[in-house]
């Protein structure tokens, strides 16, 4: 007989060791049994979709564990962009009701030129929307992927603050 233990025995004497411990939990969310990635994606929708994002950013982060570290910055960040984006909406309205008021009683105004500007205030606006619908999709992205992608300005405050 040979000292070599027989195929498939395992020398040291048992069982095999334990499986690793799984990241934060068990990789759900604690509301909706949700993956992290998908949580953390559903703070990007679009804000210009009737603020539907506003809900999953709210929810992760009063639901969530100061240890989730990565849905609890998503979330903080899909919420500022939101803040963001309604500032922006905002500050176009007030300039596109400037400009129709001053343009109606300017005396002797041209036709023309009310049409351009307006024009011109359109295109500056979707191109800003344009800009705003690209951070959102890249967002979702970064965080399907679990990318801790920091925009510049919200991203420190949603760092420091998740």
């Amino acid at each position: 007989m040979s000292d070599q233990p027989p195929y498939g025995y395992n020398q040291g004497g048992g069982y095999p060791p334990p499986p690793p411990p799984p990241p934060q939990g068990d990789g759900k969310t604690k509301v909706l049994s949700m993956a992290y990635n998908t949580a953390a994606l559903l703070c990007y929708i679009p804000t210009c979709c009737c603020l539907v994002n506003l809900i999953p950013c709210i929810l992760w982060l009063a639901t969530e564990p100061k240890e989730n570290r990565l849905l609890r910055f998503h979330a903080l960040q899909g919420l500022l962009l939101a803040c963001v984006w309604i500032a922006v909406w905002i500050i176009f309205t007030v300039l596109g009701l400037a400009f129709g008021i001053s343009m109606s009683i300017t005396p002797g105004g041209s036709g023309l030129v009310q049409a351009g500007g307006g024009l011109f205030l359109f295109l500056i606006r979707a191109c800003v929307g344009i800009g705003l619908l690209i951070v959102h999709i890249l967002g979702m992205v970064k965080a399907n992927s679990g990318v801790m992608w920091k925009l510049p300005l919200i991203g420190d405050i949603a760092e420091k603050n998740s």
